[in-house]
């Protein structure tokens, strides 16, 4: 396959298949806006969930990837990361949470690699602070006042460690787009007071990174309330096209996305499915091209003629992480995918 030029708006979601960091690496290169590979099948530890909570007292890895945490043992250790993130809060000095080589493996690489490539834009991703509280297994007695505190923490820590990642690529004159991966937004009810209280946290996690210079974005591969999502506002809207776009363009959700949409915001396509039993429509490029545009142009976005400007200002992804794939099959979908892309856009 060619080399993919760094002009092309194609990318990744994060998760990869290879147990090898520079092969990793190498295919996350080729991508027209690289990004951080995540390599779970080489340190299990590279799962979203356990990389994005790293420094969390009392937390195990389980089967899978999944986290638990001892609630005894985090009451009794958790005013040292306290301190901790209150002394990088009020210095604005967030580099001792970086992540590190025992849970990013690929993330010092990576910037190595930038560099000597000379990108100027490139993609990170890490679970957000929603999925990151729904996902964590507690054990032991808890309290409501106890999870809260622990919530707090969660958020504060996923927060430090996004800006970690942000500024060092600002300093590193690397423009960062940054994507909060939140596919615990399916369950997102706005009837429910800590769901609404998790997605302020999530505004302001937005706010914060823009701040710092990111492009943000939220990737939430399940249908949610796509009204409530882009009001946390956000530059990027990540989904899975054949899963959620319809859903996403309906006309409940058309006022919101409309406005957004009007303010700059910009989707970033999952167009090549990753699902097993829908892999073999990957191959299918022409149909998935014209299913998108079909998506598009049946929504209001096409009765107001902005299909075009839509497509044009989107990135073009996988639907999902393909960690729990083959090599030769991530190969094929980043095949699949720049054959969309030039497909879509022949000239």
């Amino acid at each position: 396959m060619k080399t993919t030029e760094q002009g092309r708006r194609i990318t990744g979601i994060g998760s990869l298949p290879h147990s090898n960091i520079d092969s990793a690496l190498e295919f996350s290169m080729r991508l027209g806006i690289p990004y951080l590979p995540q390599i779970p099948i080489r340190n299990p530890w590279e799962y979203m969930i356990p990389q994005a909570l790293d420094g969390l007292p009392g937390i195990q890895l389980e089967a899978g990837g999944t986290l638990s945490l001892q609630l005894d043992l985090w009451e009794s250790q958790s005013h040292h990361l306290d301190r901790r993130l209150a002394r990088a809060f009020e210095t604005e000095n967030f580099d001792e949470f970086e992540p590190l080589a025992s849970t990013s493996g690929g993330w010092q690489p990576f910037l190595w690699e930038l560099r000597e490539r000379g990108h100027s834009t490139a993609k990170i991703q890490i679970a957000g602070p929603f999925t990151s509280q729904w996902a964590i297994q507690i054990k032991g007695n808890s309290s409501t006042p106890l999870l809260s505190e622990l919530s707090g923490q969660i958020f504060r820590l996923t927060l430090a460690r996004s800006l970690a990642m942000v500024r060092r690529l600002t300093a590193e004159k690397i423009h960062p787009t940054f994507m909060l991966d939140e596919p615990g937004l399916f369950a997102y009810s706005s009837h429910n007071p800590k769901h609404l209280s998790a997605l302020k946290e999530i505004s302001l996690m937005v706010q914060s990174l823009k701040k710092a210079g990111a492009t943000v974005g939220i990737h939430c591969c399940g249908n949610t309330d796509w009204s409530a999502v882009v009001q946390t506002g956000i530059h990027l809207l990540s989904l899975d096209t054949s899963l959620s776009l319809p859903a996403a363009l309906a006309p409940t959700h058309r006022p919101a996305l409309e406005s957004w949409l009007n303010s700059g915001g910009r989707f970033c396509f999952g167009v090549i499915p990753t699902e097993t039993e829908t892999q073999k429509e990957s191959s299918q490029v022409p149909h998935l091209v014209e299913q998108l545009k079909k998506n598009l142009n049946s929504s209001w976005i096409g009765e107001t003629g902005k299909t075009q400007k839509v497509l044009e200002q989107a990135i073009y992804t996988p639907a999902c992480g393909l960690a729990l794939h083959s090599i030769s099959e991530a190969e094929s979908v980043l095949e699949t995918l720049v054959s969309f892309y030039e497909t879509l856009f022949p000239y």
